[in-house]
């Protein structure tokens, strides 16, 4: 069994086309790129001047019939051609991501919504390249990480001291050096942002193989999962993920307009997106309605559909809904027993089925607050010293090892935990 980073690919790839309804399936990149090229040409051109006349451009000719996406475009063709070749190569990197799990014998599918399947990022622009002296740009994602991988494969070995030799990346404002072609074509990616690996069951992209299996590895059963956090009591199926997961414990940045700070750059821009912005770029076409991400929208406009997309499994079971998360909290409240109060407060003892209720009531009975910009509070079962005072496991301040001691920075940020 190769170990997780190094899964081996094989040639063959079951390539499917998912525009509209089409059944096409081929196993070459170029020969999948040219069979979309000519959905494109036929979706913005037409193939007669009746249908032209008859087609709204602003409803039809910039939007995306590929299954379970719902782009659309008002500004230009050059957007949507962008979207609809990375589909292509999204879909190449799931058939990676098919290969990568089925040579993982321990490891099964992964488990979360397949309609997010083929959900991909924004793409504004095209791609350009930056290394010195070519600035070629792309629209096909597929084409412009092969052209940045020839540059890689063209660099010539310059001479470092007597016995040594580097490689330069020649990417502008970069001075990196490496010993081969191969962590040059490796450091590219920090450029590029590419991504060599999705889920076939939910479509997210991860920079390598282990931290797609990884994913995996994070929904494993809860009795496999050996390994539990200190700190909010998490359990992981691996020592490295519960590593990877004490890092978040350790906020390094901390937000310019509140008192939240995040274990990374990408947390900060999310709590900077979600917490003090107010744009809403996507935004429903049947009503007034806007939110911040395509998730959102996907899921409200399950509420202007008639009929329920979600039907409950269980036998002789005749609930249904048009949500996903409404089947689930069905089948656990009705299926699964668990409507009993899992939550308690610490104060008053009083018990409550979910954790956000026992916080509006910790808000609003014992007036409790958290830091700005922290959205809940967090449970902690340990006495927290503070000087001379010593704070029962109750609303405590958030830590954050800015130092190689753990030190005080707000009041207080913890989540309810379930009674035993």
């Amino acid at each position: 069994m190769p170990p997780p980073g190094k899964v081996p690919r094989k040639e063959n790839l079951g390539l499917q086309c998912e525009w509209g309804s089409c059944s096409f399936v081929c196993s070459a990149m170029e020969e999948f790129c040219e069979h979309v090229t000519q959905h494109l040409r036929q979706h913005l051109h037409g193939s007669g001047e009746e249908e032209e006349e008859e087609e709204d451009p602003l409803e039809e000719e910039f939007s995306c019939l590929w299954q379970e996406c719902g782009f659309c475009s008002m500004d230009s063709s050059a957007d949507l051609i962008r979207h609809v070749y990375f589909h292509c190569y999204h879909t190449k990197l799931k058939q990676w991501g098919l290969q990568a799990l089925q040579s993982q014998a321990d490891l099964s599918p992964c488990i979360l919504d397949f309609q997010s399947r083929n959900i991909i990022p924004d793409i504004p622009d095209h791609f350009l390249c930056l290394w010195e002296h070519c600035e070629s740009s792309f629209d096909n994602p597929e084409w412009f990480y092969r052209h940045v991988e020839a540059h890689s494969l063209c660099c010539e070995y310059q001479a470092v001291g007597k016995d040594n030799q580097v490689v330069l990346c020649g990417w502008k404002g970069c001075t990196c050096t490496f010993k081969d072609c191969r962590k040059l074509r490796e450091h590219l990616r920090s450029h590029t942002q590419e991504k060599v690996v999705a889920c076939p069951t939910c479509g997210g992209m991860f920079a390598n193989n282990t931290k797609f299996l990884d994913h995996i590895r994070r929904q494993t059963a809860l009795d496999q999962q050996r390994f539990q956090c200190s700190h909010c009591s998490k359990r992981f199926a691996t020592e490295r993920l519960l590593r990877d997961h004490m890092r978040n414990h350790v906020n390094h940045y901390k937000c310019p307009l509140c008192d939240m700070t995040c274990p990374l750059p990408s947390s900060l821009r999310n709590h900077m997106r979600f917490r003090h912005s107010e744009d809403r770029p996507f935004k429903c076409d049947c009503c007034e309605y806007s939110c911040k991400n395509l998730i959102d929208l996907r899921k409200h406009l399950d509420t202007h559909s008639k009929e329920p997309a979600y039907r409950c499994d269980f036998e002789s079971c005749g609930f249904s809904a048009r949500s996903l998360c409404s089947i689930k909290s069905h089948y656990r409240k009705v299926h699964e027993g668990d409507s009993e109060p899992r939550y308690k407060c610490h104060v008053c003892d009083k018990c409550f089925t979910r954790g956000n209720n026992l916080t509006v009531h910790l808000r609003e009975k014992h007036q409790f607050k958290w830091p700005s910009g922290h959205p809940r509070f967090r449970y902690v079962s340990e006495p927290c010293p503070v000087g001379s005072q010593t704070f029962p496991p109750a609303p405590r301040y958030l830590f954050n090892k800015l130092t190689l001691n753990l030190r005080i920075i707000g009041y207080p940020s913890w989540s309810p935990t379930p009674i035993t």
